[in-house]
């Protein structure tokens, strides 16, 4: 029952905020670009389908860390700099969904397990609830370069680990359910929980000495 009323809430998208403003007009108030720039960006945007950030750093309008502080301006959040520092240890995401959603979990503090998640393009409220639910943590938004994103995504930390499995093969209700119940009855689990994340079902299996993340493609 609990993977149906999890399979039957995956539909559920994350609404982006009604009043951003467009990341160019942003982009023009900061005066970070022209409005003759602004104009050749829009067409260049038209002409590619590319996405507005990368046609403004490909054409040198912008640096990386100027277009990264505008979208994080477009969410309301603060735009947090990996440089030096050590990716907190405490959490464990599974690297699947780190590279589906594009995010890292940036800074931890114990007291109160509050969390901080570093998104490179846009805010995935739907993958914050679920991580909470998941880590027992209280986690906040912010932004990242997608340069720091992709140095720590292939940090040997965040290598896929022995206690993370992946079932890639589309999944049907009862069949994960099973699987489920026999990876639970195996390890003598105490506890399981259970969250979506897009088009994977997250369970994790914890017994007394061990943690287990097992992901279902839906």
């Amino acid at each position: 029952m609990r993977v149906r009323d999890l399979l039957a809430s995956r539909r559920k998208a994350d609404q982006a905020p009604s009043l951003r403003m467009p990341l160019g007009l942003l982009l023009l108030s900061r005066e970070v670009l022209s409005p003759d720039q602004l104009k050749l960006a829009l067409d260049r945007q038209r002409t590619t389908g590319s996405n507005f950030g990368d046609v403004v750093q490909e054409l040198g309008f912008a640096t990386l860390e100027q277009v990264t502080a505008a979208v994080a301006a477009q969410w309301a959040c603060p735009v947090f700099s990996l440089e030096g520092r050590a990716l907190p240890t405490q959490i464990h995401i599974p690297r699947r969904l780190l590279e589906i959603h594009e995010m890292l979990p940036v800074h931890f503090v114990e007291t109160g397990r509050k969390l901080l998640v570093g998104f490179v393009s846009r805010v995935q409220h739907h993958m914050l609830r679920t991580v909470e639910e998941m880590t027992s943590c209280v986690t906040t938004p912010s932004f990242i370069t997608a340069r720091q994103y992709h140095q720590y995504l292939n940090a040997a930390t965040l290598k896929t680990r022995n206690d993370e499995i992946v079932f890639d093969r589309v999944n049907a209700m009862a069949e994960i359910a099973r699987v489920l119940r026999n990876y639970v009855d195996q390890s003598a689990a105490e506890e399981v929980r259970f969250g979506m994340c897009r088009e994977y079902l997250w369970s994790r299996i914890r017994g007394r000495q061990m943690e287990l993340d097992l992901l279902f493609r839906v």
